[in-house]
């Protein structure tokens, strides 16, 4: 039962999440408190093993690790590598790695759907190929806030495909 109970609300946090970050471009702060203190409660009260404190704070810690990079290069804002971390305290650190690699592979084809819609397929065939050309395009100017994609919704994608799909991690 617990099990159940927890997916129900990790599912709604992270619709929740994505909502507000398609709607707003931004994942509040408190949102992310309720997922962080939701997956603790959840890691203590659980009954699979390898589960509780050390597991939820190590997937935060491996959460943020992998995506904070991701932020300095103004590849996903700030509220996104918050949630990652706050999602990953509910998997751990293992499946939180696992996750990471679904959320990039989302990431990648929703970003290259939204850039086919925003800017057209000749636009984005040209952004690409400079982008292989010149890496140092990486570190991007600052854009209008609805011109970016909202990340929360690949970031969930990866979360609950781990949640519901452990065994990837072990892949």
């Amino acid at each position: 039962m617990t099990f159940v109970l927890a997916s129900v609300a990790l599912t709604v946090l992270l619709m929740l999440a994505s909502a507000s970050d398609i709607r707003a471009r931004r994942v509040p702060n408190l949102l992310n408190a309720v997922v962080v203190s939701g997956g603790l409660l959840f890691q203590v009260l659980s009954p699979r093993a390898g589960d509780g404190w050390s597991s939820a704070l190590a997937g935060l810690a491996v959460g943020f690790g992998i995506w904070f990079p991701m932020y300095l290069f103004r590849l996903v804002g700030a509220g996104d590598v918050k949630l990652f971390a706050a999602a990953a305290v509910w998997i751990g650190p293992r499946d939180a790695v696992a996750a990471a690699v679904v959320t990039a592979c989302a990431g990648a084809v929703l970003g290259a759907g939204w850039m086919l819609q925003r800017r057209g397929l000749a636009a984005s065939a040209v952004a690409i190929t400079q982008l292989f050309r010149a890496p140092s395009m990486l570190q991007l100017p600052p854009l209008e806030r609805l011109d970016t994609m909202p990340y929360a919704v690949p970031v969930s994608v990866g979360i609950l495909t781990l949640w519901f799909w452990p065994f990837l991690s072990k892949i």
